[in-house]
């Protein structure tokens, strides 16, 4: 299935409140992600398959602004890339872009598991790519390739676990969905390319 290397980890750097000035613990939160991707759209599930160097993955990274003892702003970026499976050399690169919020659904605990979920605004583009047998006088052949951009724009939603690592960073499972309404099939453009992601992160607090 699929691994998600993301983002977001724990106690210290959920935000945790200061006892003497009341301020959160840290100023910013940096992650990175790995993970794994499934489309909602049948056609793509039959006729791509996600692909990074060759393997199911995907990568993502960001950063989050806490604003109180659970609640910050979240600023994400992922890397998509489909290869189709019957088409040599055709493939389809999205790069989304997710503005949303992270929140704490339960107060954090020592060496304790913590619940969360995030919610955004997604944007992407996605490039088409491939190579075609062109020619300009009616005789020679040449290779050339091909591409067309699309634009979409969607909704996120998060949910998933943390474990502390140290005082300042942490480990979460977690999953995401993605759901996008614009560029249609009907007018030529890619649809609903969103879908399921599952993995695996890793996040560090930064500042005080």
């Amino acid at each position: 299935m699929i691994l998600l290397l993301g983002a977001f980890i724990t106690n210290p750097v959920s935000g945790q409140v200061r006892p003497d000035t009341g301020r959160t613990a840290y100023d910013i939160v940096l992650f990175a992600e790995g993970l794994g991707f499934i489309p909602f759209s049948e056609s793509y599930r039959i006729n791509y398959q996600t692909s990074l160097a060759g393997l199911p993955f995907e990568f993502s990274g960001g950063i989050c602004f806490p604003l109180n003892t659970s609640l910050s702003g979240m600023f994400e970026a992922r890397y998509k890339r489909r290869t189709a499976v019957f088409v040599p050399d055709f493939r389809i690169k999205t790069i989304e872009i997710e503005l949303g919020i992270h929140d704490y659904l339960e107060a954090a605990h020592d060496n304790d598991l913590r619940l969360y979920g995030t919610a955004g605004l997604l944007l992407s583009q996605s490039t088409a790519a491939g190579n075609i047998d062109a020619t300009s006088d009616g005789t020679t052949i040449k290779t050339a390739e091909v591409s067309q951009d699309y634009f979409n724009i969607g909704l996120g939603l998060g949910l998933g676990v943390e474990y502390p690592l140290t005082k300042v960073s942490g480990l979460y499972f977690g999953i995401h969905l993605g759901i996008y309404f614009a560029d249609p099939i009907a007018s030529g453009g890619l649809g609903n390319i969103g879908g399921l992601s599952i993995g695996l992160g890793y996040r560090i607090g930064l500042g005080n």
